[in-house]
């Protein structure tokens, strides 16, 4: 579960109202951490940079709840996050030595990084 600081953030993203449902901003909080860890980054909850993404695209997924059109794919800028967070993430775990990730080079079947690929999904 979200603590109440990651679940006050995405309502504060959404422009939720205070009385918003706690349950539904929670699945989009755990949509988004599993978002990202589909694309590679692990859940780094103590990290400023990777909470504000996280929320941010919890927030979007809040505000497109219901919208299942080609319209609904994750912004560009949020795709792009990826890229910044997964270079956090090789200092967050090796830093830690709990995390597992070791670090991508480019050079296994995600390729070097041409800008066009996707990062885990349309949310």
């Amino acid at each position: 579960m979200a603590d109440n600081t990651a679940l006050d953030m995405v309502r504060r993203f959404a422009g939720a109202d205070p009385e918003a449902e706690d349950t539904i901003l929670e699945m989009c909080y755990r949509a988004a951490v599993a978002w990202y860890e589909g694309a590679g980054v692990p859940e780094m909850a103590a990290d400023d940079q990777y909470l504000f993404w996280v929320c941010n695209l919890a927030a979007w997924m809040y505000d497109n709840r219901g919208n299942a059109d080609a319209n609904a794919a994750v912004p560009v800028y949020i795709v792009t996050s990826v890229h910044q967070l997964r270079a956090r993430a090789k200092t967050y775990t090796a830093g830690t030595g709990t995390g597992t990730e070791t670090g991508d080079t480019g050079t296994d079947s995600e390729g070097a990084g041409t800008g066009n690929e996707s990062a885990g999904g349309d949310g």
